[in-house]
């Protein structure tokens, strides 16, 4: 869940306006198929996000994510959490053009596989599903000095089950099921967030967290705090940011 949902009009808006100026042929089962999911996912569905980045060291995401550099960063495995977590993973594109360019790939994916299997209406929906669901993965070009890179999963909505989530889980990449990851709640910055909790140590007990980087602001007893904490794990490089943020 995003606490700037404007990021999702964004390229929502953006995803409408490929269609509608399409440059592939395209009829009309598969056009309302991606039209349908656009339309409908959003009050049946919830995707949890957790936003990264490939910079570990930028002054504006200092500034604004780590309390003027006072914070920490923490590294984590990218590839457990791309081929083991059961999460979708994706770096976010900043590129107008390349939006258009996905948007008619996918429309060609959707009429290929109608023309191919016309009365297979259910891998056309999940097909459309993807394609719709991958706009999570585009933002405003503005925000482009963020190298974001996006983890995401599906959650169904459900007003019997706790915080009215229900996580389907995922599958791992050697195809084992991938135990749901647990929905919890929280107060923050931003009022009541769900959100999924992503474990601190893999299957094998070695730590999801790979570095941990310190603020050019930190303050040396909390430093000395954190790193005592994190000697007991030798596999967590620890660094420290030399930037003179002020």
């Amino acid at each position: 869940m995003m606490n700037d949902k404007s990021e999702y009009l964004y390229s929502r808006s953006k995803f409408v306006e490929a269609c509608q100026n399409r440059e592939v042929w395209v009829e009309e089962v598969p056009r309302w198929m991606a039209n349908i999911k656009l339309n409908t996912h959003e009050p049946s569905t919830v995707m949890m996000i957790g936003c990264l980045t490939e910079d570990h060291d930028d002054v504006g995401l200092w500034e604004r994510y780590a309390n003027s550099g006072k914070g920490c960063v923490l590294g984590f495995d990218a590839n457990w959490l791309a081929e083991r977590a059961g999460v979708a993973i994706r770096r976010v594109s900043y590129d107008a053009d390349y939006l258009r360019d996905f948007v008619n790939a996918g429309l060609a994916m959707l009429q290929s596989h109608y023309e191919e299997n016309p009365e297979d209406r259910e891998e056309l929906t999940q097909l459309a599903t993807m394609f719709v669901l991958d706009l999570y993965a585009v933002k405003d070009p503005r925000f482009c000095s963020e190298r974001e890179v996006r983890i995401s999963r599906l959650t169904l909505t459900d007003d019997t089950a706790e915080f009215g989530l229900v996580n389907p889980g995922g599958q791992r990449i050697d195809g084992q099921e991938v135990p749901a990851l647990r929905i919890r709640q929280r107060r923050g910055a931003y009022g009541s967030t769900r959100f999924v909790e992503l474990p601190l140590w893999d299957e094998d007990g070695k730590p999801v967290i790979r570095s941990l980087g310190f603020g050019p602001n930190i303050d040396v007893e909390t430093e000395a705090s954190v790193k005592d904490a994190a000697s007991k794990y030798p596999e967590i490089t620890l660094w420290k940011s030399d930037l003179p943020l002020r």
